[in-house]
């Protein structure tokens, strides 16, 4: 049987009600990766939160609205203008549930944010107004398979460096946020030349856990090298699971 691989979802408001949604291109980049895909609505209850990992091998955090300020102790700036402290709420109780039972993560984005903050760190609430030297990360176009700035890989002996195989690769960058202070647990795997953080993983000593600020599952069709990110967190959930 494939490894399931929970995929987080996020409030979709529409004309008929609300939905819970997730991006195609997650579901297709775990698929790709040989996991089988579920989408996680926001439970209603922490109660539930157990029986969703239960089900579950792996999770996938994704990107979406900003993480909300006050999880770390600070108040919005006014380029904070999108959160949902309702997913925020869930999906840091989900991670906390699932590190405590060693379930490997993946954080994708906003998910690389949350579970910084989750793990006892903080967030640039916006990149530019904390660094005003910093270069784009936040590029302007509907798609996202367009590349947009080099991110360099810094620890030959960490898995993104085992799946890209060379020190530089070349992302996309949707973000105005950023990793400030990295958790204790954490160790920063790759940076963009203006330094911000763009991979994390953890030290291994409760789990796998890898997180990027990019978003891969947006080039795993035109840049299938990016599938082997995700197929790293598969081969993590097989190893949980057995």
């Amino acid at each position: 049987m494939k490894p399931r691989i929970g995929i987080t979802t996020f409030f979709d408001s529409k004309p008929r009600g609300v939905y819970s949604s997730v991006g195609d291109h997650y579901i297709r980049s775990v698929s790709a990766a040989g996991g089988l895909p579920f989408m996680l609505p926001t439970a209603p209850s922490e109660a539930e939160l157990g029986a969703y990992l239960d089900a579950l091998d792996g999770l996938l955090f994704t990107g979406g609205a900003d993480v909300s300020s006050v999880l770390f102790g600070q108040e919005p700036s006014r380029q904070v203008t999108n959160t949902c402290l309702a997913r925020d709420r869930f999906e840091l109780a989900l991670f906390a549930l699932a590190h405590e039972r060693g379930m490997p993560v993946m954080g994708i984005c906003r998910g690389h944010q949350l579970i910084n903050i989750a793990m006892g760190g903080d967030l640039y609430q916006d990149i530019h107004a904390s660094l005003p030297d910093a270069g784009g990360h936040k590029q302007e176009t509907d798609s996202m398979e367009e590349p947009y700035h080099h991110v360099d890989i810094l620890d030959e002996e960490s898995r993104i460096f085992a799946a890209f195989g060379e020190r530089r690769i070349l992302t996309n960058s949707f973000h105005h946020q950023a990793v400030n202070h990295l958790a204790p647990g954490l160790r920063a795997t790759a940076r963009a030349p203006d330094g911000i953080l763009e991979a994390y993983e953890g030290d291994d000593s409760k789990g796998f856990i890898l997180c990027v600020q990019f978003h891969p599952e947006g080039f795993t069709r035109r840049f299938p090298i990016f599938v082997r990110l995700f197929e790293e967190l598969v081969k993590a959930a097989v190893a949980w699971r057995a």
